[in-house]
């Protein structure tokens, strides 16, 4: 009886770690349409699958009928469908869901680099304007290392940094973070 509460406990913190880490500030992948998500009710075969998103971001899920899951994290979309079974349905529902398959989402870099282009975003953690740099190979000898513009959808205007202040930032919450779709733009240095 002793090992079955403390096995009991265990497991109940383990869960709360997972849902907590599926939401933590860090990692900021959200669902996106053409994902395909694993949601698994633990013992009802019938309510576990596998699902691609469609690009309304919305799936018919049993008893639920209609589950909004674009732009939302796992825990999230965990927390959804365990309100949506329980207690109508399912008394106390163990849910998780994750993303099995993500669609690829780039950042475009133009201009003075070594190798200008797409560059492709991990799907697990977020890449700096330097980190996203290095992965174009770096600048050419023509680059104006104080003028990288950042151009993405939401921004009335383009934002210029100066690649030395960049190096400089090591506090988490000054980086200058990219997102999917924007695009940089490394000048040509005016000898």
């Amino acid at each position: 009886m002793k090992w079955s509460r403390i096995l009991t406990a265990s497991l109940l913190v383990v869960v709360a770690c997972m849902a907590t880490a599926a939401d933590a500030p860090g990692v900021v992948r959200r669902i996106k349409p053409n994902d395909v998500i694993s949601i698994h009710v633990v013992g009802e075969p019938e309510l576990t699958m596998d699902r691609r998103v469609p690009a309304d971001g919305k799936l018919t899920y049993p008893y639920i009928k209609q589950l909004d899951v674009a732009d939302r994290s796992t825990g999230d979309v965990e927390r959804s469908i365990r309100d949506g079974l329980h207690p109508d349905y399912i008394i106390n529902p163990q849910v998780t869901v994750e993303i099995k398959d993500y669609v690829k989402q780039y950042v475009t870099v133009n201009g003075q680099v070594q190798q200008p282009g797409p560059v492709e975003l991990p799907p697990d953690r977020r890449l700096d304007l330097i980190e996203v740099l290095n992965r174009a190979h770096d600048f050419t000898p023509k680059a104006n290392r104080d003028k990288i513009t950042l151009n993405r959808k939401g921004f009335a205007e383009p934002k210029v940094y100066r690649y030395d202040k960049l190096l400089k930032e090591s506090d988490p919450d000054k980086k200058v973070w990219v997102e999917a779709d924007d695009v940089i733009d490394v000048a040509e240095s005016r000898f």
